[in-house]
This record gives C-alpha cells, sequence and structure tokens, in this order.
C-alpha cells in the first residue's frame, strides 16, 4: 500500500525526533525510519547549558537556542501529558581562586551576563567539598531524553508513522519534486543518522567526528542536591536517589563498548567533591556526532535538493536541535536562507 507524507525522516534520535515534532506541530504528516539501535542519545544525560564551562564562554547562538527550547518542549509536553524538561541551575565548582578572577572578568560580559551571576556562591551541602565556592549559571537544565525519543516513537507508532529496520539505500529513488522510499512518497527525505552518516553514499563526504562519550548512574542514598554540580565532571539529580556523573570526551576510541580507562576519570574526578560513599548502577557509552568546525550539518544536498541532513550537534543537540529544526523548516516553506555558520553549503563552496 502507498503511503504520501510530508517528509521521510530517517534516525530517530534527539535529532530524528526533533524534526519529526518541528513538523508536526505545523500540521504536516511524517514518516520516520529506525533501525532501532543504541546510539548517542540514548545514553545523552540531557543537559542544556548555554555556557562552555571549560573557558567560561557562551555557546553559539545560545541566546536565540534558548528561547525556542523553552517554547519547543513544552508544547510537546502538553500533547503528550508527559513532562521530559526540568530546568535546575548549574552550580560551577571553582578549583582556586585563579578561576574565580577569570568567572568575574566574563560574567559580565554581554554574551554571559544573562547566565552568569556576577556573585560568588555559597552552597552549603556536607557532602559536597568545595573550598573556593561556585559560580551560578541559570537557564540550564537538563532534558529526558530517553523518555522524549520513547515517547516520540510511541506516538508516531500509535499513528503508523515509525517504521523499525534498517534504511537501504538501494530503495530510494530521487525525482525532480518527491523521493519514494519502497511505498512511501514525500516531498523531502531528511537524514539524522548520528555517527551513522558515514554510512550515508549521499552525505559521508561532510567531515563528521566521532566522539566518544561514558557516562555513569549513580546510586547515593543520603545525597541531596538543588543544583546540577558541575566540577570536571558533572554530577546531576536524575530520580530519586539516582545521580547522572559524565561525561567523558574521546575522539580516539569509537568503539562501542564502555572503557575502564573512562571509568577511572569518572570517579577519580567524581571522588575530588563528592564526600559519600557511592554505587555505580550502569556504565554507559555513545559515539557522539561532532564536526570540525563546532557547528551542525544542515541543509540540502548539492545535486539531490530535497535530500537533506540534520547532523553534526554532538553533546549540545538537545538545547542546539530544536532551534536548528525552525531553521530548517522555514528554509523549506518559507524560503528562508539557512544560518550559513550551519548551512553544509560551507563545505560545497570550497
Amino acid at each position: 500500500m502507498n503511503t504520501e507524507v510530508d517528509i521521510i525522516i530517517v534516525g530517530s534520535g534527539i535529532a530524528g525526533s526533533t524534526i519529526a515534532w518541528q513538523w508536526l506541530l505545523q500540521g504536516k504528516s511524517v514518516m520516520m525510519i529506525a533501525d532501532g539501535e543504541k546510539g548517542s542519545s540514548a545514553v545523552a544525560a540531557g543537559v542544556y547549558n548555554p555556557t562552555i564551562l571549560k573557558r567560561f564562554t557562551s555557546v553559539w547562538k545560545a541566546a536565540d537556542q534558548l528561547e525556542v527550547l523553552h517554547d519547543f518542549y513544552p508544547k510537546i509536553e502538553s500533547l503528550l501529558e508527559a513532562r521530559f524538561l526540568h530546568p535546575i541551575d548549574i552550580l560551577r565548582r571553582f578549583h582556586d581562586e585563579r578561576e574565580i578572577k577569570s568567572w568575574n572578568k566574563k560574567a559580565v560580559k554581554d554574551d554571559l551576563k544573562d547566565f552568569m551571576s556576577v556573585d560568588i556562591v555559597s552552597y552549603e551541602n556536607p557532602a559536597i567539598d568545595a573550598p573556593f565556592d561556585y559560580g551560578k549559571v541559570s537557564g540550564t537544565g537538563w532534558v529526558d531524553t530517553v523518555g522524549y525519543m520513547q515517547l516520540t516513537t510511541n506516538y508516531l507508532e500509535a499513528k503508523s508513522a515509525y517504521r523499525i529496520e534498517a534504511f537501504d539505500f538501494k530503495e530510494l529513488k530521487h525525482y525532480d519534486d518527491h523521493v519514494v522510499y519502497k511505498q512511501i512518497t514525500a516531498p523531502i527525505i531528511i537524514f539524522a543518522e548520528g555517527f551513522q552518516m558515514r554510512s550515508n553514499p549521499f552525505f559521508n563526504h561532510l567531515p563528521l567526528q566521532g566522539n566518544k562519550g561514558e557516562v555513569f548512574t549513580i546510586k547515593v542514598p543520603d545525597l541531596h542536591l538543588e543544583y546540577i554540580i558541575k566540577s570536571s565532571v558533572f554530577l546531576m539529580p536524575y530520580v530519586d536517589d539516582l545521580f547522572w556523573v559524565g561525561a567523558t570526551y574521546n575522539r580516539d576510541d569509537v568503539t562501542d563498548a564502555p572503557t575502564e580507562e573512562a571509568k577511572e576519570f569518572l570517579t577519580s574526578r567524581l571522588e575530588r567533591f563528592l564526600k559519600l560513599p557511592y554505587e555505580i548502577v550502569e556504565h554507559k557509552q555513545g559515539i557522539r556526532p561532532t564536526t570540525i568546525d563546532r557547528r551542525p550539518f544542515v541543509g540540502a544536498h548539492p545535486e539531490f535538493k530535497n535530500y537533506m541532513v540534520f547532523n553534526g550537534m554532538g553533546s549540545r543537540a538537545v538545547l542546539m536541535a530544536p532551534w536548528a529544526a525552525q531553521q530548517l523548516y522555514h528554509s523549506v516553506y518559507n524560503n528562508h536562507p539557512l544560518d550559513p555558520e550551519m548551512d553544509i553549503q560551507r563545505f560545497h563552496e570550497l
């Protein structure tokens, strides 16, 4: 039986789910195709943060992305009668006086002053060692990525708009004004495959990099946190007495297995400031799709204009994807130009 939809989406991670909702919220029909395999989104802690707390700088387009985020996720929560957006401030634990001086200089900058408090914060928590106190970041929080993606595929499945299968490129046919995949016809197809994009014959020329991330879920029965604590690793309240700890960044190892090296790194950094005993409940890993210029891959294939890509958001997908999906939607339907820094045209003009 032939099916006609407004868009075919390949991939069910944060990127694919966000594209689906951007189209659905505009009254469009979608068909999502995914192999059901775990990608990096399934292990993402889902923290969104408009600042880079290693260097005290702002994330690209942070204010614009936050504005869209706070509109986008609540709409879906309302539709699904669910909750996966969790605003919570971050406390950046200072390591020494030098960091405090750097924070004081950066917190008054135009692109950071809305997020970084100029006051140094004391947070009296006996479980956390912080002799130099904290800098507070607002406009932050986390998205329950697993819940978000699962509820999205459940919703699509109930509408016969989700197929679990490995995408077969030999079955894809291109025409001037539409594409056909098996019995599905749509004006456009968007590939949101994450690290699997390396096997996509239409977009594997883009310089996608893998960045392996490993995280823990730990159990600490007597720990009570009102903030995400960010030191050399972050410690984030999850549910009940469970907490996230992460993350590692490794461009050299793209194997799909947790490592002792990452375990040693996470435990050693965590134990520098957590003073309570803990139990590692789960150790997870995933390969983030990252890019050489820290900008996502968004836009149309140079030859097949209705083949599009939505990828390369790395560890910032929950923050960046809603804004970038909105940009892509308006590019497709309202002829708005994509931001040139994320448009894949940047690689075709070289």
